[in-house]
């Protein structure tokens, strides 16, 4: 889908030849990417990306359509099973936390990228102090 209302400049779009198949995809896939900072996504992460937002726009559909039908059906027989739906659901859950987990997504302190925008501030503070001085952080009397 192209030429969606309301994208910015910090809006991260998918790499060439992901293709988003609906406006629902569009606005989960802007929820997830909220999960790093821009200059943190990579065109594999990016691409992956797309599966798990393809999985969830699945999940989401899938999931209204059995909360209009119930989550018991009767088979040819007259019993009443569990709908099949919801192995279905459930089959897609698993494959979304498995790319998930793969990207690290829920683990941001333990990701490597967070790791090293840490290290980047603390750097940064390092040298702050090696030019002020351990001497200039130290508020003096100004009378």
């Amino acid at each position: 889908m192209t030429g969606f209302a309301g994208v910015t400049d910090d809006a991260i779009l998918p790499p060439a030849g992901v293709k988003q198949r609906s406006a629902k995809e569009h606005l989960i896939w802007s929820q997830f990417t909220r999960a790093r900072a821009k200059s943190d996504w990579c065109d594999m992460d990016l691409i992956l990306l797309a599966k798990i937002v393809r999985i969830e726009a699945d999940i989401r559909a899938a999931q209204t359509e059995l909360d209009a039908m119930g989550m018991m059906v009767e088979n040819k027989r007259g019993t009443q099973i569990p709908h099949p739906l919801i192995s279905v659901i459930d089959t897609l859950e698993r494959r979304q936390l498995a790319v998930i987990r793969s990207m690290s997504l829920n683990q941001t302190a333990s990701d490597w990228r967070a790791i090293k925008g840490i290290a980047k501030v603390e750097a940064k503070a390092r040298a702050t102090l090696k030019k002020v001085g351990v001497a200039g952080l130290i508020a003096r009397p100004t009378h």
